[in-house]
């Protein structure tokens, strides 16, 4: 899952999860819109404040894909 679908589908703001890791909320708006990566241990935090649900291998792409990516390596 990618931070932004997660930010969408739990209604989490920029502001309040900028709280949470102690970041502003430009730093989490750029990378929600991929101005900006996090490094390895932003992408730690992103890990464990998110449940789990955004992983490393979501900002490199890499690991199971679903939806119209899933048909096109299908193909």
């Amino acid at each position: 899952m990618t931070f932004d679908a997660w930010m969408i589908t739990t209604k989490t703001s920029n502001a309040a999860f900028a709280k949470s890791a102690n970041w502003s909320s430009e730093t989490v708006r750029r990378y929600r819109s991929g101005e900006r990566e996090p490094g390895i241990g932003e992408m730690a935090l992103i890990f464990q404040l998110t449940d789990e649900r955004v992983t490393p291998n979501d900002w490199a792409g890499v690991g199971p894909r679903s939806g119209a990516d899933a048909d096109e390596v299908a193909s």
